[in-house]
């Protein structure tokens, strides 16, 4: 019985899984990539709350020296003493030198702040001075500057006599509605189908982290077959299996190796932010929940989930296969760059055209080039799985977006099958594109001498 083209890729993925997992590379690279993430969240927390430090919990202030510069009479902080935190400071006009109280609060006085209230050009300016050391610390002055701003707002808008009637007409919202209508007079309403800046990052995230997979694992692919290659292992190899089995073997190893990775940096993300959470004063907030909507994921679901996972498995199929190719078509490692150009240029190509497309997804919403770029298969991995996730990516088009990845893959499949036995055993400068189409050319009339033959 003639033997497949692919028998024997599976034991070619398990030898090729359990090789690359065992490695010690591998495991280093790993490792380093879950401890970062298991303290990234924490440590950004600490980041971020660092100017908050103080903020909570009674003031460190006792003493406001308060120096009025304008023609506003002095200010009433009766309703600032009413909260808990700030009851005990004492607010005193300042009666001594600037400077004076100034380098006092430097040596003696530091939890004294001076605050000084000046106008001009039309123009109201609240400034605090606390001491370069002590316990004021930044997000305690930075609270007591918002309660004395906010206090003062009231302040001034009572001394030029404004009712709290005339203050809600002044402060109403005004909004602008354009629209457009038809010869007829009728009103054409156009929906807008922008997204929100938080969904845009969203998107681009999402976009960059399978980017940054995808290089990843098909550099490994084409690595793994040039030093093969290289080191004539690929000949013992071929004793066995066939090429294109080879190649299909290593490129679902490979994959399987770098989605365990990126499996585990997310797990160890999701631990961190709850490490985080429970870090954190009031013991519920988080990074996540701090920087992300709530209901930005509203479109997460398990059908949702199902679609974004064949989008990327499929995507990183076609582009591990073209980095197989790429990587058969050179014979030594110090050619690798020059070898995987194409593939990298591919690959960086799909990459901006779903960039571009969420960039007027933010602006202008959808259109005929955002359709196009969640449809196209170099673009569609980067782009749809994002766009489903945030709801910008309807069942026809991601069902089309899967059916041309998966024509693709199928043309692109039988198209290696007829170049890769003779790829994998070239050994001599980098074959270029045009020879692999005569290489295809060739391969296919063989093909139909050989039928012709066994006629």
């Amino acid at each position: 019985m003639k033997k497949s083209n692919i028998t024997g890729w599976k034991d070619v993925l398990s030898f090729t899984l359990i090789q690359t997992l065992k490695s010690k590379a591998y495991i280093i690279s790993l490792m380093f990539l879950v401890i970062m993430s298991l303290v990234s969240m924490p440590i950004i927390a600490s980041i971020t709350s660092g100017g908050k430090k103080g903020s909570d919990g009674p003031s460190p202030v006792n003493t406001v020296y308060v120096n009025n510069q304008t023609s506003l009479p002095d200010m009433d902080f009766s309703e600032l003493l009413a909260d808990d935190n700030m009851k005990h400071i004492v607010f005193e006009p300042l009666k001594e030198d600037y400077d004076t109280v100034t380098d006092r609060i430097e040596k003696d006085e530091q939890e004294s702040v001076l605050f000084t209230l000046s106008e001009r050009e039309d123009m109201f300016s609240l400034d605090f001075v606390k001491a370069s050391e002590g316990p004021v610390k930044d997000g305690s002055l930075e609270a007591l500057g918002a309660a004395v701003a906010a206090q003062f707002e009231t302040f001034r808008i009572n001394t030029l006599g404004i009712t709290e009637e005339q203050t809600a007409i002044l402060s109403a919202e005004i909004k602008t509605v354009v629209t457009m209508a038809d010869i007829d007079g009728g009103t054409i309403i156009k929906k807008d189908t922008s997204i929100t800046d938080s969904e845009y990052w969203v998107i681009y995230g999402i976009l960059f982290a399978i980017f940054m997979v995808n290089m990843m694992a098909s550099s490994q692919i084409a690595t793994s077959i040039v030093v093969e290659k290289s080191t004539r292992v690929v000949e013992y190899l071929l004793t066995s299996v066939r090429p294109l089995a080879l190649m299909i073997g290593k490129i679902i190893a490979m994959l399987t190796a770098v989605l365990i990775q990126m499996l585990s940096i997310v797990v160890a993300l999701f631990v961190s932010n709850k490490v985080s959470a429970l870090l954190s004063n009031n013991g519920s907030e988080s990074i996540l929940s701090t920087y992300l909507p709530n209901d930005l994921f509203q479109n997460l679901n398990i059908v949702n989930i199902l679609l974004c996972f064949i989008v990327v498995i499929l995507g990183m199929i076609f582009f591990g296969t073209l980095a197989g190719m790429a990587g058969a078509t050179v014979s030594k490692i110090e050619e690798m760059n020059e070898g995987m150009t194409i593939f990298s240029l591919v690959n960086v190509g799909g990459m901006y055209i779903g960039l571009a497309a969420a960039n007027i997804l933010m602006a202008t919403g959808e259109n005929a080039f955002v359709t196009f770029s969640l449809i196209f298969p170099l673009s569609s991995p980067f782009l749809l799985p994002g766009a489903i996730l945030v709801g910008k990516a309807s069942i026809p088009i991601t069902l089309g977006s899967i059916a041309l990845l998966l024509v693709f893959n199928f043309f692109l499949s039988r198209f290696v099958a007829k170049v890769y036995e003779t790829l994998i055993l070239h050994n001599g400068s980098t074959i270029k594109l045009k020879t692999l189409f005569k290489i295809s050319k060739d391969a296919q009339k063989q093909r139909r001498n050989e039928v012709k033959y066994e006629k």
